[in-house]
């Protein structure tokens, strides 16, 4: 069962079902306990007719008679004589019903409103009888003890199915107050596949992706740290040089370029936090233009495999023009003196964007490495650090992927693979970003 709140309403159904079954069989039996000589009483009359019959007879032994009958019956017993004046009684009613029934035909039994019985003999004097449980407070209260008592066997019964529910809903309680007190790798089991599940599944998703979080900025406060003494230190160093030489051109150029770089790592760990706290702003973006005009600052052509079609994407284009931007300083920076190659195309459901360069290539095995924050190799000469961890990340973002593979004839290529925008009132099959 797949639906909490369909777990829940047939457990109430099934209780309330079992319920009323067990209401019915209940005061089916107790009827049948309760008036046993309601049954009887037919049988028996016969036999206390011929005892009673007998002319002369006097009140103590009529009395007796009644006394047996009623203890064997279960009815109070009561015979009176023609004019309707008591002879004799037997039970624990004191006082007979105001309401006696009363008929013509002799010998036979009439049953009134209320289970009382009368038997009128052919002499004129009438037996009635009256059910013990009519003036018995406990039997009045049998029924309604029963159904509390199967109340109770319902509950009872039903709890392991209720425990079980409020049971994950305790662990999925204490597994969020263990995150909340600062234990990040806090997780809950997952059971089923209803709400409570869900719910228990969000909870670990979003766990993940917060621990993940912190621990992106604690390595990047680190490597930060680390990659800010440096340009500080030259700095430094610089700064002291100009004391002694205000006019010195090489201090100058060094501080210039010091406080450039500094700006650069601090506009990337901004911006690489951003990243990790909220989603991008996405709009029809025209990558083929984007692409074109990054790669006019760095002099190279943005080639375009199929002229005839504009690839379309769906994003940020200032975080795309920061990917581009990277992928072409890190071309520039490693491609030796020929410039950076760049292409773009795109196929049924994807843009590809490939920017190569001819410088040494990467290692096979710094492939996939070259993407994490402040790699120390081929992304950190001469960077920050965070140059291809920001593309990797500006891609992920918006639901592509980004590799790096051998160029043909040496060097390297980087590929940025996007998922093409389709307009939704695009007729189906046709290509939407056609000119």
């Amino acid at each position: 069962m797949r639906r909490f709140y369909l777990r829940i309403t047939l457990a109430l159904f099934a209780s309330l079902a079992v319920f009323a079954l067990l209401a019915g069989l209940t005061a089916g039996l107790l009827r049948l306990f309760d008036e046993p000589a309601a049954r009887s009483w037919p049988e028996t009359t016969a036999e206390i007719a011929e005892r009673l019959l007998p002319a002369g007879a006097d009140r103590t032994s009529l009395a007796s008679e009644l006394a047996f009958w009623s203890e064997r019956s279960r009815f109070d017993l009561a015979l009176l004589s023609p004019t309707g004046d008591l002879i004799a009684r037997a039970g624990d009613a004191h006082e007979l019903p105001s309401t006696i029934p009363n008929h013509e035909r002799r010998d036979r039994i009439f049953r009134a409103p209320g289970g009382i019985y009368a038997l009128t003999f052919q002499d004129g004097r009438r037996l009635i009888a009256v059910p013990k449980a009519r003036f018995d407070s406990v039997h009045a209260l049998r029924f309604p003890l029963a159904l509390l008592g199967l109340a109770l066997a319902v509950a009872i019964g039903f709890y392991p199915l209720i425990r079980q529910l409020t049971r994950r809903l305790e662990q999925l309680e204490a597994g969020v107050a263990k995150f909340g007190e600062g234990d990040l790798g806090a997780r809950v089991v997952v059971k089923g596949k209803d709400e409570i599940a869900k719910l228990a599944a969000t909870f670990n998703g979003s766990a993940d992706r917060i621990e993940s979080l912190m621990n992106a900025h604690k390595l990047l406060l680190a490597h930060a740290s680390h990659e800010l003494r440096s340009p500080l230190s030259r700095l430094r160093m610089a700064i002291e040089r100009l004391k002694n030489a205000p006019s010195d051109a090489a201090a100058q150029s060094e501080t210039a370029r010091n406080i450039a770089e500094l700006d650069a790592l601090v506009d990337e760990i901004l911006l690489a936090s951003r990243l990790q706290a909220a989603e991008p702003t996405k709009e029809p973006v025209d990558l083929a233009g984007l692409l074109a005009e990054e790669c006019a600052a760095f002099d190279v052509e943005a080639v375009l495999a199929n002229p005839a079609a504009a690839p379309m994407v769906e994003g940020d284009p200032r975080l795309l023009k920061r990917l581009f931007r990277n992928l072409l300083e890190n071309a520039s920076v490693h491609g030796g003196p020929d410039a950076p190659e760049a292409m773009i195309a795109s196929g049924e459901s994807e843009v590809r964007v490939s920017i190569c360069d001819r410088g040494p290539g990467v290692s096979a095995s710094d492939r996939e490495t070259i993407f994490e924050p402040f790699h120390q190799g081929r992304a950190s000469a001469g960077g920050a650090g965070l140059g291809l961890a920001l593309v990797r990340q500006i891609a992920e973002r918006h639901g592509g992927g980004v590799r790096c593979l051998p160029r043909n004839g040496g060097g390297a290529c980087f590929e940025v693979e996007l998922p093409l925008f389709v307009r939704k009132d695009a007729p189906k099959g046709s290509q939407p970003t056609e000119r």
